[in-house]
């Protein structure tokens, strides 16, 4: 290695030292994006769901952005936290963007003729069993902010509620349009939290209010899906 290689590598040891020095990561900060795919298709698909739209156009519609938007470009977030050692961001995303993507495909098929029409029991399975998956996400927010923890313990209720509301009785739904609602503020919540990660990333400085929660040990994690403080030895020695 030459000199100057050398001195540039004592330089970057000594600014990962120097508390005052900032260095930008690696990647992006691929957060925004996937909150804000889960966001828009969440929404969209409300729309069916509160009958504010026409409810089979709008499924449909909800469907295609799942391919990609709600699908695919969440899923690419999930891979970029991945590389970015943020391994409840990797499990958070890659989880959502397959969930779109296997109804996206599921739902064309269906449509196709392929499949059977979605059982309802099947359906009230499957949406049980994404709110419990989305529960056991909840109980690893508690490192992150009060925003992004609300985000995942409304998500669960929506599945839940989406999951009651499986049925062609008028009380099913009744608490189908309910769940609609509930799925908006969980959209919103969602948007807000993926401009406040942008904005952050963006202006250097919290414009948002997220709330960060006390951390659960000595090693803070950070921001949901942005950085780590990973020098527990120096934070116990202080």
């Amino acid at each position: 290695m030459s000199g100057d290689g050398l001195a540039l590598l004592s330089q970057r040891l000594q600014a990962l030292q120097d508390d005052g020095v900032k260095l930008n990561p690696a990647t992006a900060n691929p957060a925004p994006l996937g909150l804000y795919g889960f966001a828009l298709t969440t929404a969209l698909l409300q729309g069916s769901k509160t009958q504010l739209t026409e409810p089979k156009g709008t499924a449909q519609l909800a469907v295609s952005f799942g391919f990609f938007f709600g699908g695919l470009a969440q899923f690419c977030a999930g891979l970029l936290e991945y590389q970015r050692r943020n391994t409840f961001g990797t499990v958070a995303f890659c989880c959502y963007g397959a969930f779109w993507m296997s109804l996206a495909i599921f739902t064309t098929l269906s449509a196709a003729g392929v499949f059977v029409a979605t059982p309802e029991k099947g359906d009230r399975l499957m949406l049980t069993l994404w709110g419990i998956l989305t529960f056991l996400l909840w109980l690893c927010t508690f490192h992150t902010n009060l925003v992004t923890s609300w985000l995942f313990l409304s998500l669960a209720i929506l599945f839940w509620l989406l999951a009651g509301g499986v049925g062609t009785s008028s009380e099913r739904v009744t608490l189908t349009k309910f769940a609609g609602g509930w799925g908006f503020m969980v959209a919103a919540v969602a948007f807000y939290d993926g401009t406040a990660a942008l904005m952050k990333d963006v202006y250097g400085k919290q414009i948002l209010p997220v709330f960060p929660l006390k951390p659960v040990n000595k090693v803070s994690l950070g921001d949901f899906g942005t950085k780590r403080f990973v020098d527990a030895e120096k934070q116990q020695a202080a």
